[in-house]
């Protein structure tokens, strides 16, 4: 399949969370629409966590926003356990919501700021009753008490806190309903170094001890590295390499991925300094480029990338993949430097 980015696990992992051929488009008058998702797929393990990574625009938030159909969708499925959520609506899908959590970019504005966040925490359960989770003062306080915020201030009003504080709470919050798949939104790209370190340590903590799957989405490729298990890159809406993390983190074959990787305040050391050197502007999702989308920013492009659209392709045996007519070959000493 041309361009789909379809890259199927290939162990024995139970697939929780499968996106066929996603295509999200958003008008924007005089008959033209912004083309944020092209036609992507991919497999979600159940337990894992998967990385989508890619610039501001690339449509890694709009992938996530249409799993839990904030978004709508022109095309495509999304099957969660046997529920094909992307023709799902109604009671039908207000039912299987709860099991599909997920933290938003900015953790201020994501609470109300009229509430306290004991009831920020337990509005889930307030809704759904004894039939998702259960409400208690002590299950809001064991929430707290596990990212972090003592229970004692749950009287408090979000803007009594800092933005770390704020996102432990939302994170409390995704958590109440006792969902399946955790879906993290740049969770911690409005956060300090430090607080971020923090943050991230505390998904890996939820993640083990409520056996949750995540889906970790940062424009960050170090960051992403450190949690997850396999990872997405995403230009322009479409996919350009899928892999392990540590083998994309060594062995990058896109020029795209290479360039986010040099472009690391301490780069990656399979990848050289200079090919974070992008040239141009990146190119308008309402007229995207045709053939190859990188092609107008790559230096390997040739006639071909301005045609044909790449096919993702399996590299070698292992679970990694790619999109690309002129794959960059790999070579040990490229960091040695």
């Amino acid at each position: 399949m041309a361009g789909t980015g379809h890259a199927p696990l290939r162990d024995d992992r139970d697939v929780l969370l499968t996106v066929r051929d996603l295509e999200v488009e958003f008008p924007v008058g005089r008959n033209e629409v912004v083309h944020a998702v092209s036609g992507i797929s991919f497999d979600v393990a159940e337990g894992e966590t998967l990385g989508i990574v890619g610039e501001s625009g690339c449509g890694k938030s709009t992938v996530a926003k249409s799993i839990i159909r904030l978004n709508d969708i022109k095309s495509g499925s999304i099957d969660y356990q046997g529920n094909d959520l992307a023709h799902m609506e109604g009671e039908a899908l207000r039912q299987i919501r709860p099991d599909l959590q997920m933290i938003f970019q900015d953790p201020i504005s994501s609470l109300n700021p009229r509430r306290k966040i004991r009831d920020v925490i337990s509005e889930g359960i307030a809704v759904w009753g004894n039939t998702k989770g259960s409400w208690s003062q002590e299950r809001v306080e064991e929430l707290m008490v596990a990212v972090g915020i003592d229970p004692k201030f749950g009287e408090r009003r979000p803007h009594q806190f800092s933005g770390g504080q704020c996102q432990r709470i939302g994170i409390a919050r995704a958590l109440a309903l006792d969902p399946k798949v955790l879906i993290c939104d740049e969770p911690v790209s409005a956060l300090d170094v430090s607080v971020q370190a923090q943050v991230l340590n505390i998904l890996e903590d939820m993640k083990a001890r409520y056996g949750l799957t995540l889906l970790f989405i940062s424009h960050d490729l170090s960051v992403v590295k450190n949690v997850s298990d396999r990872i997405i890159v995403m230009y322009l809406g479409k996919v350009c390499e899928i892999g392990n993390a540590d083998e994309l983190y060594e062995h990058p074959r896109h020029p795209y991925t290479r360039a986010l990787l040099a472009s690391i305040p301490e780069p990656a050391p399979t990848v050289d300094v200079s090919e974070s050197d992008i040239e141009g502007e990146l190119p308008s999702p309402i007229h995207p480029p045709a053939g190859c989308r990188f092609n107008t920013r790559c230096q390997h492009a040739t006639d071909i990338c301005f045609t044909d659209e790449p096919v993702m392709q399996q590299v070698g045996d292992s679970d990694h993949y790619l999109a690309c007519h002129h794959p960059v070959e790999v070579s040990v000493s490229v960091g040695e430097r």
